[in-house]
């Protein structure tokens, strides 16, 4: 069985504010054991994402639409 549920920012803080010392020690390792901490995002040359999708068949009008999408995209400036 999975369990989701949607946390807003304020409310880890939150409930990270109420933690004692041990169990903040606890959570870090368990983040750093995870390497879920401050992983910088590797971008993909957008040529290759559009050479990706060509092979799935897309068309055309897409993957320019998708090329000029990416390339203004905040992430790849």
């Amino acid at each position: 069985m999975q369990l989701s549920i949607d946390l807003k920012t304020k409310d880890i803080i939150s409930l990270i504010s109420q933690m004692s010392l041990n169990e903040l020690e606890k959570v870090k390792n368990s983040l750093v054991e995870r390497e879920l901490y401050f992983k910088k995002f590797k971008k993909d040359n957008v040529e290759d994402i559009i050479d990706d999708f060509k092979k799935e068949n897309y068309s055309d009008d897409f993957l320019t639409d998708l090329e000029k999408g990416l390339k203004k995209s905040s992430i790849y400036k």
